[in-house]
């Protein structure tokens, strides 16, 4: 094992110092071009993606480069016929790109302080009041320092105890429900409040209050009341008695009378769900047993959030409690505490994306492109193309009025021109927007998309993913083309296909059959006397039902209390479709009634026997049209593989295998051969060869794309055919191999029809 083991590092460390070539793809046309190489490591990426395999044979390697070549030949052809240019290629794989790069342009240092604090902010929950002094993001200085200057004066005031926190609130804040709450918010954690509000929140102490904190709705004074141990979530259910906002102390009353019978019922043993749907006035829930969704701090009006973290233990109830919606009662359904960081943190950085903080993302990855990229400011050019901006910059109209191509700046020393500015300002101007925050916008925007075009070259594993999925729309779109769509446009061809082996497309001998499910015994008697009555009289036929129920009058005859209790259907069913047909004596007027486990009946009713017979193309259609699609897509390999020349190395192939101690040569399957050197014997062999076709083989060989030289390409490997005195042998083993891969049966079926050796 130690062995092993060292041999495996070995050839690690070497995969990691050079990539060996593991295909080598040339069109066979054109043997003059470069060859496209495919190496190892871009193999071993999509073979360990797609491998689940606990033990790797080089059986099973020899399948899968197989499959892989076929995926392979097919981009390689798409490419050569510019599906890679076309816009909606471009336009499809820019959007892939944009989605991929998201997570590259970020940094993520910064990301994962961010996840750390908000987690850590999780844990706890914080209960705090605040005074808002409201001022816009476009206030001017003055404006600002007037509403700090307010803020810190009605803070001064209540540090010297001339106004509590609650009355300063009720007295200061614009925050209009302090009239009624005295700026109190409850409990909140993570997440609930804009960033710098939570932040300062998190960082004051109980009972202090904070200093005058800026949010994007003004400045606030916070005072933390309470900071607890997280509570997690809850899921309670609850029965409500209504009380209006303005009902007068009679009417609470009679809602506490309520709450009280109610609790009075839950204590004598009645299941919570029962009373929840005979009494809860909240309608809307009682006809679920009372349940509520599972909500954490601060989704609930704090009385009813009170109560229901009070509870400790699932089932236990609460005693009667009053919020401003009336009298509840509350049962416990379940309580979780906060999840494992690895649990949520996908949750977490998706809130992040979301809140705030995302700004703040941003800044951080401006700041890491700058320290990584040298940017070098033209102040001088600047200043002279800022002078020439009038007042119409801050209306919005800004017009580029020359194409200035005067360098301001360069990034890692690509120069970026006055110009580009300018048709950035052009495109994002707005109101009362700032040129100077415009031109650190624009440099921002400018080393992301330079960061951009860097990903393939710094990160291998995006240009891996972009380029799978560059292939992967080249993939479809040329397969769309060639088989997906051809097969359902091209009906002529699919009806020949069809025509050719219709005898594949067949109904089996089938059984006509009536299937009556009955809901009870009483229904299947009264089924029982119809059938066998028309039986009597009529015969088995199904046309001669005038003596009796007709099969409708007889499902409304059954069905008058219940829609379920019998069910009719009359069908030709084949062996293995149905079970209790399979059950069934298959002869003409056979009846037969089934007793099942929930005490209902089956009967069958056998009208007919129907005789082996082929289909149409019509109710065989999608069957049909899948197989041309198989057929025409192994006809499209055939014809990619004479078009491209196709030298794999095995020994680098087989060093996948997690078979200890292999031996390639005793494994047949392949033999290390040149693709070249295998054409050159069998274009050798067509000259010398005269082989003699009827003319209607070589019509319909060619009206599916096929040539007598196409059936050698995929004939296995054996020097001692290539001899003269052994072609007969040859041509017969190539055709062989050419039904084998592409269809059998058509192929055998034309052979007999139109070939004569």
């Amino acid at each position: 094992m130690k062995k092993k083991y060292i041999i495996l590092v070995f050839q690690f460390c070497v995969y990691l110092s050079f990539s060996q070539e593991l295909i080598k793809i040339t069109e066979s046309t054109d043997r003059n071009v470069d060859p496209i190489v495919v190496n190892l490591d871009e193999f071993e990426n999509i073979f360990y993606k797609n491998n689940n395999n606990s033990e790797i044979t080089l059986d099973y390697l020899d399948e899968y480069i197989e499959l892989y070549l076929k995926f392979k030949l097919k981009v390689i052809e798409a490419q050569a016929l510019g599906y890679d240019t076309s816009s909606k290629f471009i336009n499809e794989l820019e959007g892939y790109r944009q989605q991929l790069a998201k997570p590259y342009l970020r940094n993520k240092d910064f990301d994962e302080q961010m996840l750390a604090e908000a987690y850590q902010r999780k844990q706890f929950d914080i209960n705090a009041s605040h005074i808002l002094i409201t001022i816009n993001q476009e206030s001017s200085k003055d404006e600002e320092k007037k509403a700090y200057d307010k803020a810190l004066s009605i803070r001064d005031k209540i540090i010297n105890k001339d106004l509590n926190f609650t009355d300063a609130a009720k007295q200061f804040s614009d925050d209009q429900s302090a009239k009624f709450n005295g700026g109190n918010l409850g409990y909140f954690t993570a997440f609930m409040m804009v960033y710098d509000f939570e932040t300062a929140a998190y960082n004051t102490s109980v009972d202090e209050i904070s200093m005058p904190i800026r949010t994007k709705f003004g400045y606030h004074l916070i005072q933390v009341n309470d900071k607890r141990k997280a509570v997690g979530n809850v899921k309670v259910a609850h029965i409500m008695f209504k009380t209006a906002k303005d009902a007068n102390e009679n009417q609470i009353n009679e809602a506490y009378k309520k709450a009280v019978n109610a609790m009075d019922l839950l204590q004598s043993g009645d299941e919570f769900t029962d009373v929840a749907e005979r009494f809860s006035e909240d309608r809307k829930t009682a006809v679920n047993g009372g349940m509520l969704p599972e909500f954490g701090v601060g989704k609930m009006v704090p009385e009813f959030e009170n109560e229901a973290f009070k509870l400790q233990n699932i089932g236990d109830i609460s005693q009667p409690f009053k919020t401003d919606f009336g009298w509840h009662i509350i049962k416990l359904i379940d309580k979780k505490t906060i999840p494992a960081f690895s649990d949520i943190k996908s949750e977490l950085r998706s809130k992040i994306d979301r809140d705030s903080r995302s700004q703040l993302s941003t800044q951080a990855l401006y700041e890491k492109l700058r320290n990584e990229y040298k940017v070098v400011n033209k102040p001088s050019i600047y200043a002279k193309f800022r002078r020439k901006l009038n007042s119409s910059i801050k209306n919005g109209v800004f017009k580029i009025e020359s194409s200035d191509k005067s360098e301001l700046l360069t990034i890692d020393g690509i120069s970026i021109s006055v110009k580009e500015f300018a048709e950035y300002i052009v495109k994002n101007q707005a109101k009362n927007k700032d040129v100077d925050q415009m031109y650190i916008d624009f440099v921002n925007a400018k080393l992301v998309s330079y960061e951009e075009s860097k990903l393939e070259e710094k990160y291998p594993e995006y240009k891996a993913i972009l380029n799978e999925y560059k292939e992967g729309i080249l993939l479809f779109d040329i397969t769309s083309d060639n088989v997906w769509n051809k097969a359902i446009e091209d009906t002529l061809g699919l009806k020949f296909y069809f025509n050719m082996l219709s005898y594949r497309y067949s109904w089996p001998e089938r059984l006509n059959a009536t299937i009556y499910s009955c809901i009870d015994q009483s229904t299947a008697n009264i089924v029982m006397k119809n059938i066998t009555k028309k039986n009597k009289k009529s015969g088995w036929t199904m046309s001669n039902r005038a003596t009796n129920y007709s099969v409708d009058e007889l499902v409304k005859l059954c069905n008058t209390e219940s829609p379920l209790s019998l069910q009719v259907e009359n069908n030709n069913f084949s062996k293995g479709e149905n079970k209790f047909i399979d059950e069934v004596i298959w002869k003409k007027g056979t009846i037969k009634k089934i007793k099942l486990n929930n005490d209902s009946y089956v009967i069958i009713e056998v009208h007919d026997i129907l005789s082996p017979s082929e289909k149409t193309i019509d109710e065989t259609r999608g069957k049909v049209i899948s197989d041309y699609q198989g057929f025409l897509e192994k006809i499209w390999i055939f014809q990619l593989r004479k078009k491209y020349l196709v030298d794999i190395n095995f020994n680098t192939l087989y060093s996948l295998t997690n078979i200890e101690n292999y031996d390639i040569t005793k494994h047949t399957s392949k033999v290390n051969l040149t693709t070249q050197d295998y054409f050159r014997s069998i274009d050798k062999y067509i000259s010398d060869s005269k082989l003699t076709y009827q003319t209607p083989m070589d019509s319909l060989i060619s009206s599916i794309g096929l040539s007598a030289d196409i059936a050698f390409f995929k004939m296995e490997w054996d020097e001692d055919l290539v001899s003269e005195d052994k072609r007969d042998e040859i041509f017969n083993k190539a055709f062989l191999e050419l039904a084998s891969e592409i269809d059998v049966d058509f192929i055998k079926l034309l052979d007999n029809q139109h070939r004569n050796y």
